[in-house]
C-alpha cells in the first residue's frame, strides 16, 4: 500500500505485514490509519486480527483530533482520551505529511 506518513518510515509503501512485524511500522501503525484513507482499514482487520488495536488506537486519536484531520471517510468516534505520550506522536505525524 502506499504510505501517507513516508516521512517517519522511510518508505513509500508498505505491506501491512511488513508495517505489523516491525517496530517502526507498529509505532506508525494508528498515525498512518488515521491520515491514509485511501486504504479499507476495517476489511483490513478481518483478514488481520492484530491490527484491531492499532485501529482502536487510531479511532481514538481520530476522536480527539478530527478537527486537524482531513478524511474522505471518517473513522468511528471513540469516547477515550489519548496517552500523554500520543499527543506529541500525533502532531509529529501531522508535521510529517507532505
Amino acid at each position: 500500500m502506499e504510505l501517507k506518513l513516508k516521512k517517519l518510515y522511510h518508505k513509500d509503501k508498505a505491506s501491512i505485514e511488513e508495517l505489523l512485524n516491525s517496530r517502526a511500522g507498529r509505532n506508525l501503525l494508528p498515525y498512518e490509519i488515521v491520515f491514509n484513507d485511501q486504504v479499507d482499514w476495517e476489511k483490513l482487520k478481518d483478514s488481520f486480527p492484530e491490527l484491531s488495536e492499532y485501529y482502536h488506537k487510531a479511532c481514538v486519536i481520530y476522536s480527539n483530533y478530527r478537527y486537524l484531520i482531513r478524511r474522505n471517510k471518517p473513522l468511528p468516534t471513540v469516547k477515550e482520551k489519548m496517552k500523554q505520550e500520543d499527543v506529541g506522536k500525533f502532531f509529529e505525524a501531522l508535521r510529517a505529511l507532505e
